[in-house]
């Protein structure tokens, strides 16, 4: 039995069996989709007789088409249709294409199927973490987001090395089938039928809910004005608070994909293939902890969890800068400090858009920020690539990347500075609705 009254059952809230199943969308169909993308390139494109390149571009359509779904169409349906069917959508999707890549007789075919997973990725990799969370849950947001997410990193290193060996053993083909089986037997009859869009559905209240109507009483006794956030109208009728906060998700972005040529790094100064990918998954498994760290120290200092993940990247990168070309302790340290910051788009970039907008219309303007992520990612995909092959070395573009950590904490600073004149001028124009 449920109690309204509470927003409690006799057994197990219900929210953490809609949370779960989320995350098990998370480490399948989201992790199939980004974290075990990069084993499979050299068997395919020996496949096709194509570059590596050809075979990336189709990673390049995921986020491009993540970007255009997210402008234009993935937040409305999110608010206007049942989560159920946003879910479903989202897995079906990716599983098709898992399963198109699997028969794909040309390498065009993986194009489509790069278009189908953006389709997908534009709900799961970016929305449907922060939007669940927030609406089941109103305290330990933060911890909750950063184990969402980190479901990804979990796939990516359990699961990575099994679909190596499927791909040696079986090839790429039934590796690419294994997954899409996965993804539309488990995933889709969880979103089907464990899935519900909000407490409301289940007569219950979002746990927690007491604490925060209590924070909530506690702060209008002090400040008898205050709102639960700004809206959408709000918040571009002052867009200041607003822009930066879409640039500091941009800079977290553009930063994080130097992840994808740490491998290349690596041989450049001396060493072999294996080490590039023991950097690789060095840096997975410590994004892993990442997410975890941060999330939780996101429900007590937005400022700390950012500078707990971007200054380690930047000392991290200076020493496999400066000193990995002499001893690979520099470049496993450093992974493990990049990784710690490849945590901060999704475990941090969520919370800082809920810090600075408040929870009324956090759902809508997220998804206004989530264009700029899957876009800069896109730039940042091809960006540091361009960069060596410009300079012959990743120095200049560590020096860069670096520089755009810096950056980033002081649009962070300056986004929760102009978040005061924003809630501000709100609470003087309650008809900006």
């Amino acid at each position: 039995m449920t109690t309204e009254a509470t927003g409690k059952s006799q057994g197990i809230y219900y929210g953490w069996f809609v949370y779960a199943a989320v995350c098990v969308c998370m480490f399948l169909a989201c992790a199939f989709t980004f974290n075990t993308a990069s084993i499979y390139y050299e068997s395919v494109a020996t496949a096709f007789d194509v570059g590596r390149a050809n075979v990336g571009f189709y990673m390049t359509l995921v986020y491009a088409t993540a970007c255009v779904a997210n402008l234009f169409w993935a937040g409305p349906l999110l608010q206007k249709l049942d989560l159920r069917i946003i879910l479903s959508v989202a897995c079906g999707l990716v599983g098709v294409a898992l399963l198109i890549m699997s028969n794909a007789q040309s390498i065009e075919w993986f194009y489509v199927a790069g278009v189908l997973m953006g389709l997908g990725n534009a709900w799961l990799l970016w929305l449907i973490v922060p939007v669940v969370v927030g609406r089941w849950f109103k305290k330990r947001n933060g911890l909750l987001i950063g184990v969402g997410m980190a479901c990804t990193s979990i796939s990516g290193t359990l699961l990575a090395p099994v679909f190596s060996g499927i791909i040696q053993s079986s090839g790429w083909r039934s590796a690419y089938l294994y997954q899409a089986i996965l993804v539309l037997v488990i995933c889709l009859p969880l979103a089907i039928f464990v899935v519900r869009s909000r407490p409301e559905d289940k007569g219950l209240k979002p746990l927690g809910w007491e604490e925060a109507e209590a924070t909530t009483a506690t702060s209008a006794k002090e400040q008898p004005t205050q709102q639960e956030g700004i809206t959408l109208k709000q918040a571009f009728k002052k867009p200041s608070t607003f822009i930066l906060c879409c640039v500091f998700a941009g800079l977290a972005n553009i930063g994080l994909t130097m992840n994808f040529f740490f491998p290349s790094f690596t041989t450049s100064i001396g060493y072999d293939a294996a080490t590039g990918a023991l950097i690789a998954s060095t840096i997975m498994l410590s994004s892993l902890f990442g997410k975890l760290i941060l999330g939780f120290l996101n429900d007590y200092s937005i400022v700390l969890s950012n500078i707990v993940g971007i200054v380690p990247m930047i000392i991290g990168l200076a020493c496999m800068m400066l000193f990995g070309a002499d001893n690979v302790a520099w470049l496993y340290f450093g992974a493990v400090c990049f990784g710690i910051f490849f945590a901060v788009q999704p475990t941090n970039v969520p919370q800082v858009a809920r810090k600075l907008f408040g929870n009324i219309s956090y759902d809508r303007i997220f998804t206004y920020v989530a264009v700029v992520m899957p876009l800069a990612a896109a730039v940042g995909s091809t960006f540091w690539g361009w960069i060596y092959d410009i300079t012959g070395s990743y120095s200049g573009a560590f020096i860069i990347d670096m520089v755009i950590g810096a950056l980033a904490l002081v649009v962070l600073l300056a986004s929760l500075q102009t978040r005061k004149g924003l809630w501000a001028w709100a609470e003087k124009h309650p008809e900006v609705k």
